[in-house]
């Protein structure tokens, strides 16, 4: 029977028990690890370090399956939404055979940003008005549940607004610097 999430332990011949279809948490010598691939990401993240004695550690990894994102993509949606810098806006990276910055439809205002995630997104952007600092909300952390990359844009009044990306795996986060993500 296929599970959904798989549980495993790091034997020094590899990773052993069953695999699941979104993820799999591994325990291993130096914590507790989830890895996840889709079409776009292949991920493997340490959740809890712990010492497990007896058992293999593993590398942490965060690979972007197309390459990194032209950084091009990223001063575009710094542009478009300085535009706008009142009102919180929704735009997405995707990928259908090379990166592509889309604007979706959605219903914004100064407190929110109400949109639907397009197929195949790789990057989901949203930036913050007025005094709120680039960091991730509690509502975002609530909303963003997927397996992609996240960012947040703030100070937008600034000549160089601030961006806070991370890895988003099912509700798990990891800080990502810039130069993890683009090129």
């Amino acid at each position: 029977m296929t599970k959904p999430v798989g549980y495993q332990t790091n034997y020094w011949v590899g990773p052993e028990g069953e695999a699941g279809v979104f993820y799999n948490y591994i325990m291993a010598a130096d914590g507790l690890y989830i890895r996840a691939k889709n079409e776009h990401l292949a991920v493997t993240v340490n959740l809890a370090d712990v010492e497990v004695r007896g058992l293999a550690p593993i590398a942490g990894e965060v690979t972007l399956l197309h390459g990194k994102i032209p950084m091009h993509l990223l001063n575009l949606a710094l542009s478009m939404l300085i535009v706008n810098a009142d009102i919180e806006k929704y735009l997405a990276i995707i990928w259908d055979g090379e990166y592509h910055l889309k604007e979706p439809m959605q219903e914004a205002s100064s407190g929110h940003v109400t949109y639907e995630t397009l197929p195949n997104t790789v990057l989901d952007i949203h930036s913050h008005t007025g005094s709120m600092p680039a960091r991730f909300s509690s509502i975002d952390n609530f909303d963003e549940k997927g397996f992609m990359l996240y960012a947040v844009v703030a100070d937008l009044r600034n000549l160089f607004p601030t961006v806070e990306l991370r890895l988003g795996v099912y509700g798990y986060f990891l800080p990502l610097a810039k130069e993890e993500v683009f090129a």
